[in-house]
């Protein structure tokens, strides 16, 4: 392993600064071979902050990194990760982990662009590098009523929770799970079963997240930009990282997960929902259904005035 990779190593392992005596200690080296090295890493890219007296430390320069998610998570769940540079899709990664043996622990993939990222119904998701959060948990499944919906609708609110309490705004959420900010639609969610070949039970759940978290949104089409937005000016103003987002929202999402069947989050998701007491369409396949939502239940369905009850659909037009 190269002097680089050594130091680079004792950083990310390390929260507070580590002094240039302590590295020249724990490798054997001399303090100017560690300072040289220090002006390699820097060189390439890696955010290392020198202070006099203090030494050195790795800070979150942006890019992807398990180091600086698993520095952010309180959750105690164990996790796996797998970070790339380019995938087609995160969730056809975690749908090709979930035909592999393996533990049991959740699995939490991640890229920094995807080449052929899909929403509902199969549409495209773009996925430019380096600007936005393309994320899939793959998760066994110990629920013998599992219901998509509630798992939908909690994953919705864990990542509003994150948002709102990082980048201090308000998002809100398009029924069933549409995150808007600012009336625009800034992160969508697909969540996709895996069955058992031999007795046809769900054996694994992907839950896929998209965020326009940095994206600059004058690149979008002009049919795009009407319905579609970017956190990036929050983003900016925080400071927050895309590595902390991440971090907050497996920390929310786990919080839920573990009881999302018994919705005892579902007062969170309504105050959420900007869908209740709108005029809106509902498109289910070739059919339409207009009405003004009254409600949501308590496993997320949609509610009219009438009394109609949805589960599944899209709303195509919401009307104040």
């Amino acid at each position: 392993m190269k002097t680089t990779e050594k130091i680079l190593q004792l950083l990310t392992q390390q929260t507070d600064y580590l002094s240039g005596q302590e590295l020249a200690e724990k490798l054997g080296l001399s303090r100017t071979a560690i300072w040289k090295a220090i002006q390699t890493l820097q060189a390439n890219g890696y955010a290392i902050d020198s202070q006099p007296h203090r030494g050195y430390r790795l800070q979150d320069s942006g890019r992807l990194s398990e180091t600086f998610i698993r520095r952010n998570l309180t959750t105690t769940q164990p996790l796996q990760f797998e970070i790339h540079d380019s995938l087609s899709s995160t969730n056809t990664r975690a749908k090709e982990l979930g035909a592999l043996p393996q533990t049991i622990d959740p699995q939490v993939i991640i890229s920094d662009q995807q080449t052929g990222g899909y929403g509902r119904y199969g549409r495209t998701f773009a996925s430019p590098k380096g600007t936005g959060i393309y994320l899939s948990l793959l998760l066994q499944n110990h629920q013998k009523n599992f219901d998509a919906g509630l798992l939908t609708t909690a994953t919705a609110t864990a990542l509003c929770r994150a948002l709102a309490s990082q980048l201090k705004i308000e998002p809100s959420i398009k029924w069933v799970n549409d995150v808007l900010w600012q009336g625009k639609k800034i992160s969508g969610i697909l969540t996709e079963g895996i069955t058992d070949f031999e007795t046809g039970n769900l054996k694994q759940i992907v839950v896929g997240v998209g965020i326009d978290y940095l994206t600059d949104p004058t690149t979008f089409s002009p049919e795009l930009q009407e319905r579609a937005g970017s956190l990036k000016s929050a983003v900016l103003a925080s400071g927050v990282s895309r590595n902390s987002l991440i971090a907050a929202f497996l920390n929310e999402f786990f919080k839920l997960y573990p009881t999302f069947n018994s919705a005892d989050f579902i007062a969170d998701y309504r105050q959420y929902c900007t869908t209740i007491g709108q005029e809106v369409t509902l498109t289910q396949g070739s059919h339409l259904t207009t009405g003004r939502v009254a409600s949501i239940t308590d496993h997320g369905e949609l509610v009219l005035e009438d009394g109609r009850i949805f589960s599944s659909g899209e709303i195509t037009k919401l009307r104040s």
